[in-house]
């Protein structure tokens, strides 16, 4: 695909974490912003190295050092598809990895002004961000939740502004579903409005205890005749 093919009107978003990241060098930072507009159209990000180092001017290798470095700080996702037939390679897909912020700053003022709530709620990275965790949590406890109702998304999108990521849920989703799915009072509690209220992060660092099975018996203390 040539750069006057490719090239469309999508934000590029650069959040926090990656834009003060002091180990990424400042062209990496713009191509995850890069990355992160191309992702737009279908969730992840098609471009080739050539693509970008056509786009940049730079070389295929200097583009492939910013993308490994990306992988290496787990900012991006890299996939790659292999042909059935043959195993060669298809095509590379990244996605992002990290929650996008909902805020940034205008340029040259001190001021914080929100992305458009319409913009927010319809991004597909987000999309499927909210789509992987209700599926884990449905797999995992054998529920039929939708990812698409408003309070459950309302619920995940708190969270990740509390700095929460996709680990996060899935860690809550195991330690509740193994302490709850065989208890009948309790059990009704495994969904998103209890899950990932304002007692996530209790949850989060709730100390696991293994069970006991019922066979095992204690040691009897060792007497001395």
């Amino acid at each position: 695909m040539g750069l006057a093919e490719a090239k469309k009107s999508y934000y590029a978003i650069i959040p926090a974490n990656v834009r003060y990241d002091k180990q990424l060098t400042p062209n990496a930072k713009l191509l995850y912003g890069e990355i992160t507009a191309l992702a737009n159209e279908k969730g992840y990000c098609w471009a080739s190295n050539s693509y970008f180092a056509e786009l940049y001017g730079v070389s295929v290798r200097s583009v492939s050092k910013w993308i490994n470095q990306l992988n290496q700080k787990k900012y991006i996702h890299v996939k790659i598809i292999y042909n059935e037939n043959n195993k060669e390679i298809k095509e590379r897909r990244i996605y992002i990895t990290h929650p996008l912020e909902e805020k940034f700053y205008t340029y040259g003022r001190n001021v914080l002004y929100p992305i458009e709530e319409k913009f927010q709620d319809n991004n597909t990275i987000n999309n499927t961000l909210y789509k992987d965790i209700v599926e884990y949590l449905n797999k995992r406890a054998g529920t039929n939740y939708k990812h698409t109702t408003r309070k459950t998304r309302a619920l995940i999108k708190a969270r990740i502004n509390e700095g929460f990521t996709i680990d996060d849920f899935k860690k809550v989703i195991d330690i509740k579903t193994a302490e709850w799915k065989d208890d009948p009072k309790m059990s009704k509690y495994i969904r998103p409005e209890t899950l990932f209220s304002n007692k996530f992060e209790g949850y989060l660092n709730q100390l696991t205890v293994s069970k006991k099975s019922s066979s095992e018996k204690k040691p009897k203390p060792f007497v001395f005749d």
